[in-house]
């Protein structure tokens, strides 16, 4: 009686967290672009358009998602119209960052989120949009972590159709294997991004509650000294002790390796998750690069690390 009371609760919890889910997306539905953060490259932006055509998706643009304002897509004033424009729209199904960079915290405090409440629709990217969709989950709803437009392109063919394919829905658990995985089992929300975001985030109107959740992270192009920094910034300000697990997705292009400073990017990790029971998993393709997976931010999830294989299924 137990454990049918507890499925039955579990099934009720998941219904309601579903509940929140904006509608997913069908053929000929809307998806605006818009350019919150840096600025773009606009043929790689019209690529990525393309792609999402194809699979049978309309494709509009904001009004300032081509301009550029030094190494912002636009200036402060012209990313707030068109994100919060985008927010409020009643038809579009989904919001697509055209790319990262920097400058999303810039608006990020400025945005009325009633409208998108009463329209909620999927909000996708990465990196600098992190904030974003913490925003999003602030507010009550997942969003999608994936590649931002312009990136789109550039992924790898099996991992465009993933992406695009988790717009309907179709999204599937992942696995990753490495000498560094730490066995466990843990369930709870999966919530993240890129770590200099998360750090950012501390002590403003974004941060998040780390308590109970998975948290995921990546990062590109920092010097190892720097993600020990941020690590040790997140355990200062005791983000990681009460975190029930761990997703370490890809930290390309770091500018130190262990001959310089001593320790791994995984060593570094580990180090300041000592002491601390929660199950890390290594070497998921999250992230900057040409395998980054889409994650829905802010759903349950499950994460069973055994073996030196991490598996991440959604509940």
């Amino acid at each position: 009686m137990l454990k049918l009371a507890l499925n039955l609760f579990r099934a009720f919890f998941i219904s309601n967290v579903m509940s929140n889910y904006p509608s997913f997306l069908s053929k000929n539905d809307l998806i605006l672009v818009i350019s919150p953060s840096g600025v773009v490259d606009k043929e790689e932006v019209l690529k990525g358009a393309r792609l999402l055509e194809k699979a049978g998706f309309k494709v509009e643009f904001s009004l300032n998602a081509f301009n550029a304002h030094f190494k912002f897509g636009a200036k402060h004033q012209e990313r707030l119209a068109d994100l919060q424009f985008a927010l409020d729209h009643k038809i579009a199904k989904a919001i697509y960052c055209a790319r990262g960079g920097f400058g999303i915290t810039h608006i990020i405090d400025e945005l009325n989120w009633s409208q998108f409440k009463q329209n909620p629709k999927w909000i996708i990217g990465f990196s600098d949009i992190t904030a974003l969709l913490h925003t999003t989950y602030l507010n009550g709803f997942p969003s999608l972590h994936a590649s931002v437009l312009q990136g789109l392109p550039r992924l790898s063919g099996d991992y465009q159709n993933k992406l695009i394919e988790s717009l309907s829905g179709n999204i599937s658990g992942l696995n990753a294997t490495s000498t560094f995985n730490k066995s466990g089992k843990a369930s709870g929300q999966l919530i993240g991004g890129n770590l200099s975001l998360l750090v950012h985030q501390i002590g403003t109107q974004t941060e998040l509650d780390y308590r109970n959740k998975i948290l995921f992270i990546e990062e590109v192009a920092e010097p190892l000294y720097h993600i020990d920094r941020m690590m040790l910034q997140l355990k200062r300000a005791g983000k990681l002790e009460n975190l029930v697990g761990l997703v370490v997705g890809q930290f390309s292009n770091l500018t130190e390796d262990k001959s310089i400073y001593g320790q791994s990017v995984e060593e570094v990790i580990l180090a300041h998750c000592e002491g601390y029971d929660f199950p890390i998993g290594f070497n998921f393709h999250i992230g900057h690069g040409e395998v980054n997976v889409a994650l829905f931010h802010g759903a349950e999830v499950e994460l069973v690390v055994e073996n030196g294989v991490a598996k991440l299924t959604y509940g």
